[in-house]
């Protein structure tokens, strides 16, 4: 019997597989979108594979290192992990990050750096040259072209991976969900859940308030009052 309070599901966005991924290709590739349930054991302090289920349809086996021979066991974890290194590397790191912050360093191109604000001063070195960089991926990493790169680097392809990026923006608030604080809370993993040496949060967080508190700073330095922001013809 396990406790729930110690078991952790590590749901893969729905939108890869064949079932809910991008419009058919002519030849079309796939990756599973897995369902892994860890737990945590307390006594060696660390993380199990409690089970995972590949395949998302009701009769779809579940995996567990109990059921399964030692080789087809390491199979299953392959396949969790292509599948995560994917959506991570395509949606999360490209999507998420690099593309979700052009519109915001090209608004703040044309207007705070234009009026000359004492922001722009703050904001040019948060994004300092990450559109170099997205250019340079749109010319090798991310190019949309007969035998792409990406398309031999990736499960799906870039056509298709563009597809499940352009999926996960029509769900997706960038002020509502962007936040480690919320990213966390929204995988169960605020920081009331005692977990040993999970770094991931205990590092971020302390990161996510240093950088906070500078950013809180610097604008206080600009404005005296939300009216004054308020106010800001910006």
């Amino acid at each position: 019997k396990v406790n729930p309070h110690q078991m952790f599901p590590l749901p893969m966005n729905d939108a890869s597989g064949p079932d809910g991924g991008p419009a058919p290709q002519v030849h079309p590739k796939y990756f599973y979108a897995p369902i892994v349930a860890f737990t945590y054991d307390y006594d060696k302090d660390e993380l199990d594979v409690l089970g995972i289920q590949l395949e998302r349809t009701d009769d779809a086996r579940v995996y567990t290192k109990n059921t399964c021979g030692e080789n087809e066991w390491i199979a299953v974890k392959c396949q969790v992990i292509a599948a995560d290194s994917n959506m991570h590397q395509w949606v999360n790191h490209l999507g998420k990050t690099h593309f979700t912050m052009e519109p915001h360093i090209i608004a703040s191109y044309n207007t705070l750096r234009q009026a000359r604000h004492p922001l722009y001063t703050f904001l040019r070195q948060t994004t300092r040259d990450t559109l170099l960089l997205n250019w340079g991926a749109r010319r090798s990493l991310a190019s949309f072209e007969p035998k792409a790169f990406g398309d031999y680097q990736s499960s799906a392809g870039v056509g298709q991976f563009m597809q499940l990026i352009e999926k996960m923006w029509s769900r997706y608030s960038f002020f509502e969900k962007t936040g480690l604080p919320n990213e966390l809370a929204s995988r169960g993993f605020t920081e009331d859940v005692q977990i040993p040496a999970y770094l991931y949060r205990e590092d971020g967080m302390k990161l996510w308030n240093a950088i906070g508190g500078f950013a809180t700073d610097f604008v206080d330095e600009v404005f005296d009052s939300d009216e004054d922001v308020a106010s800001d013809e910006v």
